[in-house]
């Protein structure tokens, strides 16, 4: 029978069971009926039942996911600290067994005098230190000073230590281990952490406290000014390294928790998109609640420590040491064996390294001479120093050197002069009014603010972002870690580029080194920049890292005259690693509570906000760039690596580049 007659049959059955008592052929038609009807209720219960258990289980599994990034974040992170410590102490180390070699040179100096000069020169160097030494043997009243030419170093001796018994010692460090000492260090550090992590300030901390946790490194310098202190009890030793550990913990507490957060914000926003299709105005307002729980409120990411400095402290906002540290120190000579009737006869002295005063302090029994004024002395002769630019470290300009102040535990520009620079041999000279400890700094937003930018994927979580400074060139490929991609030409980072490494490592290596294209959090103040609202822009690095493995992204020229509240990029699909025709990009606006595609391109001669066609308003970029990619590009966006997304993310928000990117006139 056909179904439609059953049907029939069936209804005028039920109609006439209201009237009179059914047969049993009629009775058997509406059981099978109802039996069916239960069973297709069933089977519509078990499909809602395993689309449900699916959706739950694809939830269970990303959150295991971001548990064992979490936990492997984590893990990482207690491995990092101890080895950091083992770093320090190697350092500590290090200086010391140098120190301790440098003593026993200088106890035996006299048999290492070169024949031609009449005094001792000596050179020493690994991978991390070069130490160049000079004594004073011949005693020549007309020395001036001397050059080691292999190693690009000469100094000029003060004509008053010409007779004395000293030796010159100039020890480069190749890394910066004062720097870390300063007050204004740890206060710009607390300011980029605020800035990269969007953490919320408290109040600011104890200065009577702040010294301390900075103190714990010192025995690492002063093996080297004190040797008394070298000698410490082996107790005090192990609560120094205690306390180092202790604050390194908590620095490391200060950082973890942002770091998980802003991960566990991008993947919760990309599962919640997985899961469900909501209106663009619910979409905007979950993606919005999400990552505002993640994020402080405009006001607190204002809120930046300041500490207060003269003109003559370098200031760790405007200025970053490069090249590591350089000793430059004159030391009293010990005792000299001599040879009596075969016999070698040598004074000991437990007295380790002497530091030889200078200027020499006056005395009372100086004579002034007719030329001087009674009570008066007159300046000692400065001690010059001639250097070759370090070649681990980019110097984009003159360096500006600087010397350290033991009292105030600051880099200080006072008391140096005479500054000459060679540009095409990189050799750097100055004299300095005494002895003392130096390093080279080079202005920090010297590659600020920026001339263009692009993100271009070329796989499927694989993508190279170009940053164009204002010297350099600059492109980092991202993957599940990230590398300084290597260029033609060698440079001073060459050591640096095509090694793997994490994000937070890649940047402090890159501003080590002296390629600088990460702000600080009040680098406005500093550098021009094209204003933009901060609460956007920290939502659309989220939404660029999320779309970056199949969307690629670069600046338009219109962003730089928009208004405040809006945002203007470019975007293209991009699924292979093909180079994009200029023609192919198109250009979208961002807004706080609407984005949309503009039917303008980036090559029309007036901005006009009016909508391309066959398009929509959406809440988002993210859910912009999902609705109007291809079904390809869709997958690719919504199966995209965490490790991935958290590294672009990362990058994109220490580079700041929506707002520091201005046009080039």
């Amino acid at each position: 029978m056909p179904p439609k007659q059953k049907k029939k049959q069936m209804t005028s059955i039920v109609s006439s069971a209201k009237g009179q008592r059914l047969t049993r052929s009629e009775e058997k038609l509406v059981r099978q009926e109802e039996e069916k009807k239960r069973s297709e209720e069933e089977e519509i219960r078990l499909a809602a039942e395993r689309v449900e258990q699916e959706r739950i289980e694809k939830l269970r599994l990303e959150e295991e996911e971001r548990t064992r990034i979490a936990e492997a974040d984590k893990e990482r992170k207690q491995n990092e600290l101890p080895e950091l410590i083992q770093i320090l102490e190697r350092n500590r180390i290090a200086v010391t067994k140098m120190n301790k070699n440098l003593r026993e040179m200088n106890k035996k100096a006299i048999d290492l005098v070169d024949i031609e000069t009449g005094n001792m020169q000596e050179v020493v160097t690994d991978e991390n230190i070069t130490l160049c030494l000079w004594a004073n043997f011949n005693k020549n009243p007309r020395f001036k000073g001397y050059a080691f030419v292999n190693h690009n170093v000469e100094f000029e001796l003060p004509k008053p230590l010409a007779m004395s018994d000293i030796a010159v010692r100039i020890l480069h460090t190749h890394y910066d281990h004062i720097s870390c000492r300063s007050p204004t260090f740890y206060a710009h550090q607390r300011a980029f952490k605020i800035k990269t992590t969007a953490v919320e300030i408290g109040a600011a901390p104890n200065e009577d406290e702040e010294p301390q946790a900075e103190g714990e490194q010192q025995e690492t310098i002063e093996d080297q000014k004190a040797p008394e202190e070298q000698k410490a009890p082996e107790d005090q030793k192990a609560s120094e390294e205690q306390h180092t550990l202790e604050a390194m913990q908590s620095i490391d507490e200060e950082g973890k928790a942002p770091r998980l957060s802003r991960t566990k914000s991008a993947a919760s926003t990309s599962s919640k998109d997985e899961t469900e299709i909501k209106s663009s105005a619910s979409s905007k307002d979950v993606i919005g609640e999400d990552v505002d729980k993640k994020l402080p409120g405009i006001d607190t990411i204002q809120e930046i420590p300041t500490v207060e400095i003269d003109d003559n402290i370098v200031d760790f906002r405007l200025y970053t040491p490069l090249g590591g540290v350089y000793y430059y120190d004159v030391l009293k000579l010990p005792p000299q064996p001599k040879f009596v009737k075969g016999w070698r006869i040598v004074q000991l002295k437990d007295t380790g390294l002497q530091t030889c005063i200078y200027p020499p302090e006056s005395t009372k029994e100086d004579i002034p001479t007719p030329d001087e004024k009674e009570g008066e002395n007159p300046p000692a002769p400065p001690a010059g120093i001639t250097i070759k630019l370090p070649p681990k470290a980019l110097f984009f300009e003159q360096p500006k050197p600087a010397r350290w102040d033991p009292e105030g535990q600051q880099w200080r520009t006072d008391g140096i002069h005479s500054i000459t620079f060679e540009p095409e041999e990189q050799i750097l000279s100055f004299k300095m009014d005494t002895f003392n400890i130096f390093t080279l700094t080079q202005r920090y937003h010297i590659n600020m603010p920026f001339q263009f930018w692009e993100i271009r994927p070329l796989a499927e979580n694989d993508a190279i972002l170009t940053v164009v400074a204002a010297f350099i060139t600059v492109k980092i490929r991202i993957k599940d870690l990230c590398q300084l991609c290597p260029v033609s030409v060698v440079d001073n980072i060459s050591n640096l580029r095509g090694k793997w490494m994490s994000a937070s490592s890649l940047i402090v290596s890159m501003i080590n080194a002296g390629l600088n294209i990460f702000p600080g959090a009040d680098s406005e103040k500093y550098v021009q920049i094209n204003a933009k609202n901060k609460q956007l822009t920290l939502h659309l690095y989220t939404e660029m890292a999320l779309v970056s493995s199949a969307i690629a992204l670069r600046c338009s020229k219109w962003n730089f005259t928009s208004d405040h509240e809006e945002i203007l990029l470019q975007a293209c699909e991009s699924l292979s690693s093909e180079m994009i025709a200029d023609e192919d990009w198109s250009l979208y606006m961002v807004r706080p509570e609407r984005s949309h595609k503009l039917k303008m391109k980036e090559s029309s001669e007036e901005l006009s906000n009016e909508i391309a066609e066959n398009t929509d308003f959406y809440s988002n970029l993210y859910h912009m760039m999902r609705g109007l990619a291809s079904d390809a590009a869709k997958e690719r966006i919504l199966t995209i690596d965490n490790l991935f997304n958290s590294n672009m993310h990362e990058i994109l928000d220490a580079t700041q580049l929506l707002t520091h990117t201005v046009q080039v006139n």
